[in-house]
């Protein structure tokens, strides 16, 4: 239990990471004068460096162990909060902002996998790498909002504080072991390669996102990520333009007012992830959660309420939780042990890559139209997306047969399948 609680602290610093910056933006917004739409674009920066790293990287801890892909994760946090603490304008907050997008695309399939590996039971696998991911998310932003509230110069003190979190997080990552599957193997592997003249180093490029086998289980598959994806645009939503927002719309000042605010999403995801009965965890509950939420938020941003926007952002955070906490479930059902981190990372491309669209459309029609019908438009995508990923979920349930989904995949482990 020391390792699995020494991954999932790691895991979810690298993740703080990727919201503290999220009450800053309409300071730096002031500082170095840029707009709504300039926002959006330092966002999608960490976006970019997320869907990257997982199309060039998403598989590398399969081939070089977990242990090292956890410790540069943890390095390039680390170098990117320096970056956000020293920077002097926009250039060096892109910069910063693709770093961190970085070591969150390097830890999200690598340290799910290492939960994985040591935790038996799918399900209280998925329930742990789920609380460190969107724990952080929801830890980062609050602790920011509150820090920046409390003391002078947030936009650099907020990240010097951040920076001792990851040095005790490098001290913790010393006591995790290596969990790879095969990892011996692949050492021994390598060594007859080499001697027979061939090279099996794993090497830097684009690579095709990998699909579970048989048509069934790819279907199932796809529905959970298209779902996924859509809960995502509520994501990029809340990390990027909630807080001017909720500042320029609802009349909110108070930093840590606006961090709690925005926390909430996160924090309603992380209960409705760990709390929430595993026969709720279902995939039309999520929806029309997500279809809720997104009509209230939207009654708010009309009626400049902030208290109903708190009420929509809790039904929202739930549709999060449990859209994810269902992906991954499935996700990790179909996993063969040669390819988690690859497939897992194939799930969390299907997460990031919904943040993009959608933000950006936000972005673009908030200058067009204003806030209130750019959010709309929004809120229409989101919820459509969803549907199109709750009907192709009921087809794969349709066409499969009866065993695919009491035993998902035909790679578990005697192991694996007495603890589903």
């Amino acid at each position: 239990m020391l390792a699995v609680g020494a991954i999932a602290f790691v895991y979810t610093v690298v993740m703080a990471g990727g919201t503290l910056t999220i009450p800053l933006y309409v300071l730096w917004a002031s500082q170095f004068g840029f707009g709504s739409l300039t926002t959006v674009v330092v966002f999608i920066a960490y976006v970019v460096g997320v869907v990257g790293t997982l199309l060039v990287a998403g598989s590398l801890s399969d081939a070089v162990g977990r242990r090292p892909v956890l410790a540069l994760s943890l390095a390039l946090t680390a170098l990117s909060t320096v970056g956000f603490a020293l920077a002097d304008g926009l250039t060096v907050l892109l910069i910063s902002r693709v770093l961190s997008g970085v070591a969150t695309g390097l830890i999200t399939a690598t340290a799910t996998s290492a939960i994985a590996e040591l935790v038996r039971g799918r399900r209280t696998a998925a329930v742990l790498s789920t609380a460190a991911n969107v724990g952080g998310l929801s830890l980062g932003v609050v602790a920011a909002g509150v820090l920046a509230q409390c003391v002078t110069a947030p936009t650099h003190t907020v990240f010097w504080c951040y920076l001792a979190t990851c040095a005790v997080a490098g001290v913790v990552w010393l006591v995790i072991p290596e969990t790879a599957n095969g990892t011996a193997d692949k050492t021994a592997d390598r060594t007859a390669d080499k001697t027979a003249g061939r090279s099996v180093r794993w090497q830097p490029r684009i690579r095709r996102p990998v699909l579970p086998d048989g048509a069934s289980r790819v279907r199932s598959f796809v529905a959970s990520g298209v779902l996924v994806a859509a809960s995502s645009g509520v994501n990029g939503f809340f990390s990027s333009l909630a807080p001017a927002f909720l500042r320029d719309d609802l009349g909110v000042s108070n930093f840590a007012v606006i961090g709690v605010g925005v926390g909430t999403l996160f924090i309603s995801a992380l209960l409705a992830q760990t709390v929430t009965p595993a026969a709720l965890v279902r995939r039309d509950i999520g929806t029309a959660l997500l279809a809720v939420g997104m009509i209230v938020i939207e009654a708010a941003l009309w009626t400049h309420s902030a208290p109903l926007f708190i009420v929509g952002t809790v039904f929202a955070g739930a549709a999060v939780g449990t859209l994810f906490r269902h992906g991954l479930s499935v996700t990790d059902a179909l996993c063969h042990p040669g390819n988690r981190a690859e497939l897992t990372a194939t799930y969390f491309l299907f997460l990031y890559s919904g943040l993009v669209v959608p933000v950006l459309v936000l972005g673009l029609a908030d200058q067009a139209v204003g806030t209130r019908a750019s959010s709309t438009m929004l809120a229409a995508l989101v919820v459509s997306t969803a549907l199109v990923g709750l009907v192709l979920g009921r087809r794969a349930e349709s066409t499969s047969t009866p065993d695919t989904f009491s035993r998902p995949s035909t790679h578990l482990t005697p192991v694996e399948e007495n603890h589903e």
